[in-house]
């Protein structure tokens, strides 16, 4: 299961340009993230059902995680449908807390620009769908825990995300962080990631997946009710 970190100059199109190859990107990641839930959620309910023979009785939250079990195998099943054969389904976006900010923050700056239609009100939930896309979480850490690693301060949490998440793979075209414009190994105490390009990822890590035969449309899946 590769787990990755995309960063915000990919993620903003992704989630902005329902025409460009990043958004493609961003269903396999989806799609991801809902194999993950369901996955998780079947532990999860087998270990409440387990609490309730073991206790002899109604354990709470039994009924609130099947619900949530059987939304998300509905919306992977609407999602996964349509994916052309050969999609894997299980690469899995890791976020954190200053990755999040920072994808909101360039909503708010330059996020009109890829969609020129985007409003305030738009943002709060923008947010909480990436949220929802980054099913795996890095270790929690202050800002004041963030070393120096690029020659940009800012990309630095984003690094130290993948670091400390022990991310396979951060996907990012910042010149910081892939200064080859290809891929670049950074290695730190904290961790070790490789960071790419998406152009890289895509014909080098991905190359399999007809990318032709994905509609940009279909990330709604994700967040309707299937019929």
């Amino acid at each position: 299961m590769p787990n990755v970190v995309v960063d915000t100059n990919v993620s903003l199109p992704a989630t902005l340009s329902p025409g460009g190859a990043r958004r493609k990107l961003w269903i396999l990641l989806t799609l991801g993230a809902l194999t993950y839930e369901v996955e998780h959620g079947r532990l999860e309910l087998d270990a409440l059902r387990a609490q309730a023979d073991q206790e002899g009785g109604v354990v709470s939250g039994i009924e609130n995680s099947l619900d949530r079990l059987e939304r998300a195998r509905d919306r992977r099943a609407t999602l996964s449908e349509r994916l052309p054969y050969g999609t894997p389904d299980d690469w899995v976006a890791v976020g954190s807390r200053p990755l999040f900010d920072e994808y909101e923050r360039k909503l708010r700056e330059v996020g009109t620009k890829l969609d020129p239609r985007l409003r305030e009100d738009d943002i709060p939930l923008l947010r909480r769908q990436m949220e929802a896309v980054c099913v795996i979480a890095a270790p929690p850490f202050a800002d004041s825990d963030v070393p120096a690693l690029t020659a940009d301060p800012k990309d630095d949490p984003i690094l130290y995300t993948a670091l400390v998440a022990d991310a396979d793979r951060l996907i990012s075209s910042d010149k910081h962080l892939v200064p080859n414009r290809k891929e670049e190994l950074s290695e730190h105490e904290a961790g070790t990631v490789l960071a790419l390009t998406f152009e890289r990822l895509l014909f080098d890590r991905l190359g399999g997946v007809d990318w032709d035969q994905i509609d940009g449309s279909w990330l709604a899946l994700a967040y309707d009710e299937p019929d």
